[in-house]
């Protein structure tokens, strides 16, 4: 089957990318003896970014762009986005197979694929080029998967993916408000250096700002640093939000979906013993999900809360672009009925870690609830300093217990039962050299506080007490905010 571009698309002039075809590898450095899945200590300094051929040989539709994901299981599971280029385009494909114990270089590359799966195509939003999505499922989570997509018409290198820990340890890194430069690159080449299992990107993805083609060089970029061979899991934020209520963010990341989110905006999932909730944070507000969205969190949260009690899960950690709180200048957050009944919800339920973007700052929080120390609260991490330029850090509120401005971070977790132990890594966007710059934990709760936030699931009308029922009027007063960021984000931008 072939897919063709409407005919207003077609002028767009074709990108000439190559084909990395079936002798090319990108063998990560983590692998070391083929086949090996020991993992070990992540490295105190970036190491070199792999670099692909300079002069790959041409095709016709050669992938580019691929990045990485789950919308399945983590373990057994990871979900390819990738792209081609021009008016129409082949049946695509992922082709998947383990690493097995002593496999060769040249074996990982040429040997067969045992695993296929065919790619769901759509057309990318605003350019001539089509969209790809496939997942190889039932991977032995023990093993490095190997894997290219694309068709005979074009294929991507060999690509070796960690596999992604089974037990109640792993590590994840997290920032927000990343771009296309220098700069966002070299953060990113910093977070693949420390060999995350996966990266959290808290919203403002790609500064595209409804400028489709910087949509091409930013997937481009991240396939380079990082997303080709690790797990990029995304929030949308207020920037995704100007490609037509996040259309473009739809078409070209893959997320966990769910009867309350078909689309993937707002979902959840478990790694180890630890559950995670991405919430739009009212990005979307105009596309009329806003109230199916707060009865999710209310819902999964709920869940997530009783689990923790009778000891299935350890942590709860939830992500979105907005703030809670800040001190950055002129930011709050502009729709304080939103945020009540979000931090309600948060602390309710007894959320542990709240990882943000969205401030072009480093701030991170005492565990609090509604703006004052608690230490039955939650920890709110901003990190909004991926890449893009730098805002101005107020003077500290009674609740923050550490900021940093003018400085590009990303903070990695490194979770366990008994801990989340957090280090910042300040990064040098000259030389890509990382140094410390804070370190905190957040320790598991007692079995009475995990207890305490066991709690009934709230109807929506429950939830709606606050604002007299009047949920029209939160999603405008919702999209009046979201404008007003907007706005703000322009004025400091150009300032």
């Amino acid at each position: 089957m072939t897919h063709s571009l409407p005919p207003d698309l077609r002028r767009r002039r074709f990108l000439q990318h190559g084909m990395y075809g079936g002798g090319a590898l990108l063998l990560p450095a983590w692998l070391g003896g083929c086949g090996s899945s020991e993992r070990g200590a992540p490295p105190t300094t970036p190491e070199p970014p792999v670099t692909p051929p300079v002069t790959p040989p041409s095709a016709k539709f050669a992938p580019r762009g691929t990045h990485l994901s789950w919308t399945g299981d983590p373990l057994r599971s990871r979900t390819a986005t990738w792209f081609t280029d021009g008016a129409d385009a082949p049946r695509s494909y992922i082709e998947f197979g383990p690493v097995s114990e002593g496999m060769s270089a040249a074996e990982i590359v040429g040997a067969p694929f045992p695993g296929r799966a065919e790619a769901a195509t759509s057309a990318t939003p605003g350019v001539a080029s089509f969209t790809h999505k496939a997942s190889a499922s039932g991977l032995d989570p023990a093993l490095p998967m190997r894997y290219r997509v694309g068709s005979e018409e074009g294929w991507s290198p060999v690509r070796v993916v960690r596999p992604t820990p089974a037990g109640e340890e792993f590590r994840f890194c997290h920032f927000g408000d990343h771009g296309i430069g220098a700069s966002s690159s070299a953060v990113l080449r910093a977070v693949a250096a420390r060999q995350p299992d996966f990266a959290l990107l808290a919203g403002d993805i790609s500064y595209a700002n409804g400028e489709q083609p910087l949509w091409d060089d930013y997937v481009n970029a991240i396939e380079a640093d990082y997303a080709a061979s690790g797990i990029l899991m995304t929030a949308p934020g207020n920037h995704e939000e100007e490609d037509n209520n996040g259309q473009t963010y739809r078409n070209r990341f893959a997320c966990p979906t769910s009867a309350q989110s078909p689309d993937g905006t707002f979902y959840s999932f478990d790694l180890g013993r630890c559950h995670f909730l991405i919430s739009t944070g009212g990005c979307f507000a105009t596309d009329g999900t806003l109230v199916s969205e707060l009865a999710f969190l209310e819902a999964d949260l709920a869940q997530a809360a009783l689990r923790r009690a009778a000891g299935e899960i350890d942590f709860i950690i939830v992500s979105q672009h907005f703030t809670i709180w800040t001190d950055n200048e002129g930011r709050n957050p502009a729709n304080f009925t939103l945020v009540l009944l979000q931090e309600n919800i948060f602390v309710r339920y007894g959320v542990d870690l709240l990882a943000v973007g969205h401030d072009h700052i480093y701030q991170r929080s005492k565990p609090m609830s509604f703006g004052l120390p608690n230490p039955l609260g939650y920890t709110q991490v901003t990190a909004g300093t991926g890449g893009k330029g730098f805002y101005v850090l107020l003077p500290q509120s009674g609740w923050s217990a550490a900021a940093l401005q003018d400085t590009h971070v990303f903070v990695e977790y490194a979770v366990s039962r008994s801990e989340i132990k957090a280090t910042t890594w300040a990064v040098d966007p000259l030389s890509g050299a990382t140094a410390v710059a804070d370190s905190f934990s957040i320790p598991r709760r007692s079995l009475l506080a995990a207890n305490q936030a066991v709690q009934p699931v709230r109807s929506v009308a429950a939830l709606g007490k606050p604002i007299d029922g009047n949920f029209d009027l939160l999603a405008r007063r919702t999209q009046v905010a979201n404008r007003l960021k907007r706005a703000h984000c322009a004025a400091l931008d150009h300032a």
